[in-house]
């Protein structure tokens, strides 16, 4: 089942609306790689009698193939393969040179998110002030990775369907289950361990969104309110104060903001857990 993102991509191509930039998340590697490459036919297909990414012309032989002069796949670097800042400066300068064949030229970055915050600014030039007839793919894990700046310069689409989306809502919840069963323990080790398993942003923010909803059903049992709550919220609530709890849903909001600053993530983890650990 196609996600609502991946409806709206198509039918954008299909009414020749795409923008310069365009970013594609998705879990799912081939996923990516697939829509990469229809926007790539998109951008250069050759087809007279208007319908983009035919898959037979010229251009679109070429991209399925690998081999179009004006289809760009950014050179990267390291265990991580990160796009450095020094591709992304040939990019920016190569982008104002003129298409070879098409009439367009098109750049992919791949690992977008995971490119350092020099190359990330250093992209956002050429995106701001974009040359005619261009187009930037940005691929990625995690748009939230990406800086703010860059994603509000180019449209973000989602590619994984609800159920993937699902799934990680499910995970979300119970990690945010066991940060709140593990606050109240005596040791540190199971707070640390609950925290220190989260390594990436968006999941970051799925969990404190589910941990402040746990702390709220504590807080509201704990100041005599009736709500339905979870086994984890009567728990906490027994056992930390009003106050705490106030104090706890502080930090989770002072989380998320942070999460939307593009953090470091092992910072981020090590602050959290600390934080934490004294508000009990």
């Amino acid at each position: 089942m196609r996600s609502k993102d991946e409806r709206e991509l198509l039918s954008l191509m299909k009414a020749n609306r795409i923008p310069h930039g365009v970013i594609l998340q998705s879990s799912q590697p081939v996923t990516i790689q697939k829509y990469a490459q229809l926007l790539s036919q998109w951008a250069v297909c050759q087809n007279d009698a208007g319908h983009k990414s035919c898959g037979e012309c010229s251009g679109c032989l070429k991209v399925l193939s690998g081999n179009h002069i004006d289809v760009y796949t950014a050179q990267t670097a390291g265990k991580l393969e990160v796009v450095s800042v020094d591709e992304i400066r040939h990019i920016c300068s190569d982008a104002y040179i003129m298409p070879n064949e098409a009439t367009a030229k098109v750049y992919i970055l791949p690992n977008a998110e995971k490119m350092q915050i020099a190359a990330q600014n250093a992209f956002l030039k050429v995106l701001e002030e974009p040359p005619q007839n261009i187009l930037f793919i940005l691929c990625c894990a995690n748009a939230e990775q990406l800086l703010g700046t860059i994603r509000s310069r180019a449209m973000v689409f989602n590619l994984d369907s609800t159920q993937v989306f699902d799934e990680k809502i499910l995970e979300a919840q119970v990690r945010a289950k066991q940060i709140a069963t593990a606050i109240i323990e005596t040791k540190g080790i199971k707070l640390l361990e609950a925290t220190g398993s989260i390594n990436d942003r968006g999941f970051a923010r799925l969990v404190m969104t589910e941990l402040s909803d746990i702390i709220r059903q504590a807080l509201i049992t704990r100041s005599g309110g009736s709500a339905k709550v979870c086994n984890e919220a009567k728990l906490i609530q027994r056992r930390i104060h009003r106050k705490n709890l106030i104090e706890i849903l502080e930090t989770i909001n002072t989380a998320q903001t942070r999460l939307g600053q593009n953090i470091n993530i092992g910072l981020f983890t090590a602050w959290l857990c600390a934080t934490l650990r004294r508000q009990k």
